[in-house]
């Protein structure tokens, strides 16, 4: 008499976590870069070491005289470069970068050409956002290059009475008390993790603030949307605090009075309108005295320029004298 033979068992394939990592979504990041050759090239070789298979890297070049564009071509060919033949500013700059990306990646990672970052940034960051769907900006806790351990930014704030936006944490050595996420009115856009689908759905940053507050604008408008923007102390890198524009000061202050009385009105920030009214009467005024003082008149120029822009709705570029 046979012996019944025994079915013949089919092996199911295993489907635990920890033998079988999920695939990450696809990031890709976005460098705005301008005549800053060598600070880019250490920015993209951080990059480079990151933690995270699916990155691809983009350089959003402003036009760029010092070598920056052959250098990314020569010695980072994997590296796509939009090479722009005028200078656009970086609201416009990054954006096309962000367009570039968006029905590529389902995550934007928006920097600036002078940052080093963690080997973990991304890998920090996507995790918190795959596991909050409605974490629409994921910030960084961002250092000074030449002091690692002081903070330069632990999320933004704009004071609801006078309006004055700032850096949490600024100046600040690192400490327990900047370990916590937590939801912002801004971080900024040094570096920042975007929802590609949501930033098609509502704009990239607004092109005509050219520099400064464009970063601050586009968090209120995810905000608006229903989204949360987060500071994620865990995702970590480090600044140089040395823009091109940061040199001629006067300018700086003119685009950023302009964009900061901008965005009080347009986001109706703070205890609007009484932030408005009180930043436009009282802060401005203070800080043009202020530097009348200290005897940097342009400074003060600068600052009632751009009040002056502000008022007759001149946006765009400005003059740089």
């Amino acid at each position: 008499m046979s012996m019944p033979v025994e079915p013949q068992r089919r092996e199911v394939p295993q489907r635990n976590a920890e033998k079988q990592e999920k695939k990450k979504p696809d990031v890709g990041v976005v460098v705005v870069n301008h005549n800053l050759k060598h600070s880019l090239r250490e920015t993209i070789e951080s990059f480079k070491k990151v933690n995270y298979g699916n990155l691809s890297i983009v350089v959003s070049d402003n036009a760029s005289t010092d070598g920056s564009q052959e250098m990314v071509r020569s010695e980072f060919p994997d590296v796509h470069l939009l090479a722009h033949e005028q200078e656009q500013g970086y609201a416009r700059a990054a954006s096309l970068g962000m367009a570039f990306l968006a029905d590529k990646t389902k995550y934007i990672f928006s920097t600036t050409n002078d940052v080093i970052v963690d080997p973990e940034i991304i890998n920090v960051l996507v995790d918190y956002a795959e596991n909050d769907p409605k974490a629409g900006v994921l910030g960084t806790k961002i250092y000074f290059f030449d002091r690692p351990d002081v903070i330069w930014h632990a999320g933004g704030r704009i004071h609801p009475l006078h309006g004055h936006s700032s850096h949490l944490g600024w100046e600040r050595k690192d400490s327990p008390r900047y370990d916590r996420v937590r939801e912002c009115e801004f971080v900024t856009g040094c570096g920042f993790l975007l929802r590609s689908e949501l930033v098609k759905k509502i704009g990239y940053f607004n092109e005509n603030l050219i520099f400064y507050s464009e970063d601050a604008d586009l968090c209120y408008r995810i905000r608006e949307q229903g989204y949360k923007v987060l500071y994620i102390p865990a995702a970590k890198m480090w600044h140089k605090v040395s823009t091109t524009l940061a040199k001629n000061r006067p300018l700086q202050l003119r685009y950023s009075t302009r964009n900061s009385l901008y965005l009080l009105q347009r986001h109706k920030a703070g205890i609007y309108p009484l932030s408005l009214w009180v930043n436009l009467l009282l802060v401005c005024p203070f800080k043009m005295a202020l530097f009348t003082l200290l005897l940097r008149g342009k400074n003060s120029l600068g600052i009632y320029r751009g009040i002056c822009d502000w008022r007759r709705g001149n946006f765009g570029w400005l003059p740089s004298s």
